[in-house]
């Protein structure tokens, strides 16, 4: 877990508006409305995604554990379902051999295509999902999120299901912004580093 140890990468956002004074209700009622629920193994998604408890994984209560001082500590769970498709293809191959040898012409693409997606669905229910967790954090006096994750994909998901559950827009603090137009003038390159000063 980075907040804990480990990488120090993150993303950090401002919560535009003030922090309301019952924080326990409003956050935990935020992160209930994106928790994470498990891939159903009969379903057809391959992903799902949604804030954890950052202690354990697998819980969507959000607990005593949520706050530590200042800060709320959680996690947004990715799990994941990744079938080879070297697998698959070679799967597919051994039906259309042994159905050559059993019928004495190849499978039309329909009964490819429908073993195929047989296939699949055998290794789906065979294949257990990977899970990533990446840790978030709300300053409740600064009023900060720190997403601590590298993937742009993942902290956009995060931002979103914050912003939809805490019913306020969450305002990214890069160094652009946090600069502002004039300085980041005075950062420019000039004609001098490009050698086309006379």
């Amino acid at each position: 877990m980075p907040i804990r140890k480990g990488s120090i990468s993150c993303s950090r956002f401002l919560v535009e508006g003030g922090v309301p004074k019952d924080v326990k209700k409003w956050l935990t009622h935020a992160l209930k409305k994106s928790a994470f629920e498990p891939i159903d193994p009969k379903g057809d998604e391959e992903r799902a995604a949604g804030f954890v408890e950052l202690e354990d994984e697998n819980a969507t209560t959000f607990g005593t554990g949520l706050f530590e001082g200042e800060h709320a500590l959680f996690a947004w769970r990715v799990d994941k379902i990744r079938i080879p498709g070297a697998t698959v293809r070679a799967e597919l191959a051994e039906f259309a051999k042994k159905y050559e040898a059993k019928n004495g012409r190849a499978p039309s693409r329909g009964q490819k295509t429908e073993q195929k997606e047989l296939i699949r669905r055998g290794l789906r229910s065979k294949t257990p999902a990977v899970t990533k967790t990446h840790d978030v954090s709300l300053d409740l006096r600064a009023k900060q999120v720190l997403v601590w994750a590298s993937s742009t994909a993942i902290v956009e998901e995060v931002q979103n299901a914050l912003e939809l559950g805490l019913e306020t827009k969450l305002l990214p603090r890069t160094p652009q912004q946090m600069l502002g137009p004039v300085a980041l003038e005075k950062l420019s390159p000039t004609p001098e580093l490009f050698g086309s000063a006379s």
